[in-house]
């Protein structure tokens, strides 16, 4: 089977701990990472390249991507530009699935599953504290507005591509680091310390600018989305604050006339602008977070909800000498009876009867839950 139950843990655990159960091997990680690549990089040259071979489309917007001169007002290039990126998205799912081969519900939350009422709630309180936030910001600039004539249509681009942009670049860069740090440092303040700095360092160094306090502004982003990600139990969150950030930037730049706020290997800040995006952070982060805990969001996975596995992965791993207790009534009777193992489970013992003779149990080996860490 694709999914192993027991890549999930056997005892309460972090949402950077979901493969991290007894089945977890040091190789799978890797795996994932090649399989993410040969998936992303054609589905990348297909969302880039694609519409250009098929005819019909302006090459204008292609040739401003080759010329680094990207304008996201020309609904060529904002469609490209979305789209390539998006491309993460089918690529991390058959990464963790084939790869890690952990259930793709546990790679969303620790409850196995999107939630998809907390993602929309989330996602509004995201959208409405940035817009609150940025319109100010955006007049005290003072720049020229040049509202183009095709603003209907770049608005409906960006309300539709821009949620998925986000959403790859958070399951992509960041939820993936944690499931795969976490999934080879038993530790869970280290696996998560390694797999916040991995992502963070990643995630800045991938916008292409070099500039200190760009990439600090990127390393700030990139904090406050792993702690929603650790404290919320999902990725919900944090897809929330990147698509809330990312939309109200790129509707209010649509609505200028302009791509400013688009970072590329040109791009620089200082040491204020940092200051000021930074307390933004951290107010829409403390907003979601407030919120989760007023929700009552599962925090840790729960370990009774694991999916239960079927017949021939029990099968299997009883030919190797593993035997699980706790799955005792999903075997096979005649499994069972081949291992030498009592296929009925003994009856429970009550006050004044003497207990039931128990059938020994071969020698096979006896899954006991990990330790708490």
């Amino acid at each position: 089977m694709i999914h192993l139950p027991q890549i999930q843990p056997r005892e309460p655990a972090e949402y950077h701990q979901m493969a991290a159960g007894p089945d977890r091997r040091w190789y799978r990680p890797l795996i994932a990472l090649l399989l993410f690549f040969l998936v992303f990089v054609p589905l990348n040259l297909l969302a880039s390249v694609g519409p250009l071979l098929i005819g019909g489309v302006p090459t204008d917007g292609y040739l401003q991507i080759l010329d680094g001169e990207i304008d996201m007002t020309d609904p060529v290039v904002l469609v490209i530009i979305m789209l390539s990126i998006i491309a993460m998205i089918p690529a991390v799912l058959v990464a963790v699935s084939l790869g890690l081969r952990m259930g793709i519900g546990y790679f969303f939350s620790v409850d196995g599953r999107l939630r998809w009422k907390w993602q929309f709630i989330s996602l509004g309180i995201a959208i409405v504290i940035f817009t609150i936030l940025f319109i100010p910001l955006f007049l005290i600039e003072g720049i020229e507005w040049n509202t183009p004539s095709n603003l209907p249509v770049l608005i409906v681009l960006v309300l539709l591509l821009v949620p998925f942009q986000s959403a790859a670049e958070e399951l992509g860069v960041r939820a993936i680091a944690l499931q795969i740090f976490g999934s080879w440092i038993p530790h869970r303040w280290i696996s998560l310390g390694v797999a916040t700095i991995v992502s963070a360092v990643t995630f800045a160094l991938l916008h292409g600018s070099l500039d200190p306090w760009i990439l600090a502004d990127l390393i700030v982003f990139s904090l406050a989305a792993v702690f929603l990600m650790w404290y919320t139990g999902g990725v919900e969150a944090a897809i929330a604050l990147h698509a809330g950030n990312n939309v109200v930037i790129f509707t209010i730049e649509s609505i200028r006339g302009s791509s400013t706020a688009l970072i590329n290997s040109d791009t620089t800040s200082s040491p204020g602008s940092l200051a000021v995006s930074a307390a933004i952070m951290a107010i829409v982060t403390a907003a979601l977070a407030f919120t989760a805990k007023k929700m009552k969001l599962h925090r840790r996975h729960d370990p009774a909800k694991t999916p239960t596995p079927d017949a021939a992965y029990l099968y299997k791993n009883l030919t190797k000498g593993r035997y699980f207790p706790e799955w005792h009534d999903l075997y096979p009777p005649q499994v069972l009876y081949a291992a030498g193992i009592n296929p009925m489970p003994a009856p429970p013992v009550h006050p004044g009867m003497p207990a039931q003779p128990q059938v020994p149990v071969p020698p096979v080996q006896q899954e006991m839950p990990e330790q708490p860490k």
